[in-house]
């Protein structure tokens, strides 16, 4: 039998999956958006044939990532209240 969780709804269960999962997202975010700044600054090369889709596919799964497993992991002032009661 499984032990009831904070939040019961969670589509990614194991906390450590989700930590690092948005770990990943952050830092391929941030290493996207440097790349995307520099190339934009700098007139030596152009990237942008690839940043272009590469920064459409981070966005698209970095969005899913929110809605589907941030968004039901965020407690309610309801369960917050329940927590706060026991």
């Amino acid at each position: 039998m499984s032990n009831p969780t904070e939040t019961p709804n969670v589509v990614v269960q194991n906390p450590s999956v989700r930590k690092v999962a948005g770990i990943i997202l952050g830092a391929v975010g941030i290493a996207l958006g440097t790349v995307v700044v520099v190339d934009g600054a700098a007139p030596a090369f152009d990237l942008t044939e690839y940043t272009g889709p590469i920064t459409a596919g981070y966005l698209y799964l970095s969005s899913l990532f929110g809605l589907a497993v941030t968004v039901p992991n965020v407690p309610t002032p309801r369960a917050l209240l329940r927590r706060d009661l026991r």
